[in-house]
């Protein structure tokens, strides 16, 4: 029998879309850090013992922004027009998530007349910083030019040059950051955007270590259990390498340092929601769900794109159509999981019109990319589809980052499975079998490598396994398992297949496999039948020639008294007396009948 790829590989490929989360966009660290903008003109406050009410800068060390546009806001309702009124505004409103809304008070203090030369320099910057955060990289570019030089401006053409894809110009950036911690946070963030989880890792762990309080000054202490003792400065830091343990697959280690993190600041966002992707990877989507609930509130508006994005996947695609299209261009995993969905439901077609706008990064894009090549092929026939779905696999299985992980180990197999090499599929398949006991997906591919190899028990214990409907009907798995029958000396199940299957489309192909692969193992009746059945289904000469072949052969049996025989062969001869039957059926027929009268076989 031809091994099929078909629904196999279908399922084979999306089988590993369920191995990937999105915990996106948490990195930058292009939030600007100081205390008061440029330009602030305000006197010093009165000096009264009293205040009778809080001061606008009472509210900004308190992190409550919305306090402090709300002062703000009455300010300009009382007809103050100052420049520090607009731009702390913008601070606020930036520090809020609500980047565009920063960047139309922006643009309108630059357009200002009389500005100071020194708060002009520096709006052009807060506006560059704005772009970057509403995605638009190219005005980030052209603005940040005509800012002052400055290590933020350095910082952020490294951020561009990355999101650009200029390796000269991130190269240049690179040699310019210097040996303190908001460079040295960029360039782990870079690391962490160019998927070098592991040179992040070290950024951050060199950081934690160096701001360790003095009884920790033995080199070899467990430098995770240096991370309560850090300084709150740099508290942050502990969820920077939560997050890289968690795209390492180390979600036990990622949670224990995200521990640390979440005790001094159990509201925050973003660790909030580091936390519900590893309970959902460790545990289900329910407790991630329940975890994210928690942050989840209107009033909180930070990373609330994050939080929608992330609450499709844990309900497993569920509002995918209504919430993800909105995310394409916000959340960089939402474009790889819409098209995840769109193959989920038979749409090869969309799934690659989301794909084709971007260069394949994440081993998640260069397995997106094989699946809808895998699909097509099936579709089309178009061989190209099949070598860019093999060397997809075959790049993600062989990659450093991802050879020893299962997605990865699951990558080769399919690549080899695309080759038709099933003796290495196995190889890779049973170095994770333990992982995927109940896993119809892998039972169904497993199965399939064992049969192309000649393991029929082991594979027909794999098929009885499945329970998905949708594949016990297709014809690969039917076709597997009727093989697997006839070569375990059991064709009398797989003829039991083909009567179940009759009238379907795959019918015909399905009775040639029986007939051919039960004459092939001397399991003559049963041929007889697919043949007899194929022959007043179609006529040919080949079918009168197979069904006269396993006449004879039924006769054979009963000369050798193998069991049964003289059942079989009464009914064999049945067959070929039958209504319809061959004109020349009696001259097959009349020799074996006289001969079993010899013989004294009741036929």
């Amino acid at each position: 029998m031809r091994n099929k790829i078909n629904v196999s590989n279908k399922t084979f490929c999306l089988s590993l879309l369920d191995q990937v989360l999105s915990t996106t966009y948490l990195l930058l660290d292009l939030i600007l850090s100081r205390s008061k903008p440029a330009g602030d003109t305000r006197g010093s406050s009165s000096g009264s013992a009293k205040k009778t009410f809080p001061e606008l800068e009472d509210f900004i060390l308190k992190r409550d922004y919305i306090g402090a546009i709300t002062m703000l806001e009455f300010l300009k309702h009382e007809g103050n027009v100052d420049v520090w009124v607009s731009v702390w505004s913008a601070w606020c409103w930036f520090h809020l998530g609500e980047y565009k809304r920063a960047l139309d008070e922006y643009l309108e203090v630059k357009t200002r007349e009389m500005l100071d030369a020194r708060v002009a320099d520096n709006v052009a910057l807060d506006l560059a910083v704005c772009y970057f955060y509403l995605g638009m990289y190219k005005e980030s570019q052209d603005t940040v030019e005509n800012a002052p030089k400055c290590p933020l401006k350095c910082r952020l053409q490294f951020h561009l040059a990355h999101k650009l894809g200029d390796e000269e110009a991130l190269m240049q950036s690179h040699a310019m950051l210097r040996d303190v911690p908001e460079d040295q946070l960029s360039l782990a963030s870079v690391h962490y955007l160019r998927a070098h989880y592991q040179e992040a890792i070290d950024v951050y762990k060199k950081m934690l270590l160096e701001r360790r309080y003095k009884r920790y000054e033995n080199e070899d202490t467990d430098w995770v259990k240096v991370l309560p003792h850090i300084p709150s400065t740099y508290m942050a830091l502990n969820v920077y390498v939560a997050l890289c343990y968690y795209k390492l697959d180390y979600y036990d280690v990622s949670q224990e340092v995200l521990g640390v993190y979440l005790a001094q600041n159990p509201t925050s966002t973003v660790a909030g929601n580091l936390k519900a992707c590893n309970l959902f990877r460790l545990y289900n989507g329910k407790a991630a769900e329940s975890e994210l609930k928690q942050i989840s509130s209107d009033q909180h508006t930070f990373g609330q794109d994050l939080v929608k994005h992330n609450l499709v996947v844990f309900r497993n695609g569920e509002g995918s159509l209504k919430v993800l299209p909105e995310l394409v261009d916000v959340v960089p995993e939402a474009r790889l999981n819409l098209a995840g969905y769109r193959l989920r439901h038979r749409e090869p077609l969309e799934a690659r019109t989301l794909l084709e706008p971007l260069q394949p990064t994440s081993p998640l894009h260069y397995i997106l990319r094989a699946v809808v090549a895998v699909r097509l092929y099936n579709e089309t026939g178009d061989e190209e589809q099949l070598k860019l779905a093999q060397q997809s696999f075959h790049l993600v299985g062989s990659s450093a980052s991802e050879c020893d992980t299962i997605p990865g180990r699951q990558c080769m197999a399919s690549s080899y499975f695309l080759a038709g090499q099933f003796e290495e599929v196995l190889v890779y398949l049973n170095s994770i079998k333990s992982f995927f006991v109940n896993d119809d997906t892998f039972n169904f591919n497993y199965a399939q490598a064992k049969v192309a190899t000649g393991f029929y028990r082991e594979a027909e214990e794999s098929l009885l396994a499945i329970q998905d409907e949708s594949m016990r009907n297709s014809f690969t798995y039917l076709a597997c398992l009727c093989r697997c029958h006839v070569m375990n000396k059991e064709a009398h199940h797989a003829w039991e297949i083909c009567v179940k299957s009759a009238g379907t489309p795959d019918s015909f192909a399905l009775l040639q496999l029986v007939a051919n692969d039960s004459y092939r193992m001397g399991q003559f009746l049963v041929a007889a039948k697919a043949f007899h059945m194929l022959d007043r289904l179609d006529g040919g000469p080949e079918m009168w020639e197979g069904l006269r072949g396993a006449v004879c052969g039924c006769a054979q049996l009963a000369a050798a008294n193998a069991p049964n025989a003289t059942v079989q062969l009464r009914d064999a001869i049945a067959l070929l007396r039958g209504p319809g039957a061959h004109p020349r059926a009696e001259h097959i027929a009349r020799p074996i009948v006289r001969w079993a009268q010899q013989n004294r076989i009741p036929v």
